[in-house]
């Protein structure tokens, strides 16, 4: 092809047909640019398919991510729910100061076992935390969804830090119940269980008043997972309807 053009050029020259010889010259570097053009055009087009497939890839795992946290979420505060009002219940039970029915000593041993226990799951967004890193938060298209994107990885930080200190506060007031507590641990099933002497607990306001802020302390812990749960269902919820739209 380029020889065909030059042996044009050539016979143009020796036949000393200026003119024509200028207007093929345009014309050749017109199509020349038309050329450059379509090629930097379809690379415009494979570089905006990669990216396209690389952000439907990414939403596909932030959706299943979503999935895991609403799933973890909400077996946490459900758990944590649980070991709250076994808590509350308690201290109803250690203020009472009566002796305990089989149903109420299966609430106190449980509340024993389970509230110095603040080591719990957090939910974790990793696919928003890689795109983070790399810098691709950018194919994440729609603003709106990018930035409560932003919003739940930010209050995920939050509980993270905010359950760190709980949790400390926690297992620090724990030193007050030791006194009273003895573990019995099974060699074979590998189960922990614990004896107490209930009405000596009882007869100690300073325990009971530390008792009781451990129900604030899981109020928290149920407060922050709840939270986490709902952000998760109702990013889900958007991320569908954008699917369908």
């Amino acid at each position: 092809m380029l020889r065909f053009f030059r042996h044009i050029r050539k016979k143009l020259i020796e036949q000393d047909k200026v003119r024509n010889y200028i207007w093929y010259a345009l014309g050749e570097i017109f199509l020349v640019m038309i050329g450059i053009l379509l090629a930097l055009q379809v690379n415009n087009w494979n570089e905006e398919w990669k990216e396209k497939k690389l952000s439907d890839e990414y939403l596909s795992r932030i959706a299943e991510d979503l999935d895991r946290l609403v799933e973890i979420s909400g077996d946490q505060k459900q758990k944590m729910r649980e070991i709250l009002s076994s808590i509350t219940k308690t201290q109803q039970l250690l203020e009472r100061r009566t002796a305990l029915s089989d149903y109420e000593k299966e609430i106190v041993d449980f509340a024993i076992v389970w509230f110095p226990r603040t080591t719990n799951q957090l939910p974790t967004m990793l696919t928003y935390e890689e795109m983070k890193e790399s810098g691709n938060l950018n194919l994440i298209r729609n603003i709106p969804l990018r930035n409560e994107l932003a919003e739940l990885y930010s209050y995920l930080l939050q509980v993270e830090s905010t359950f760190g200190r709980l949790s400390e506060d926690t297992e620090t007031q724990f030193t007050i119940y030791n006194k009273y507590l003895r573990a019995h641990t099974d060699p074979e099933t590998l189960e922990i269980t614990y004896s107490y002497d209930f009405d000596a607990i009882s007869e100690d306001e300073e325990l009971i008043n530390t008792f009781s802020r451990m129900s604030v302390h899981w109020r928290g812990f149920v407060f922050f997972m709840e939270r986490v749960n709902g952000l998760g269902i109702d990013l889900k919820e958007e991320m569908s309807i954008q699917a369908f739209n």
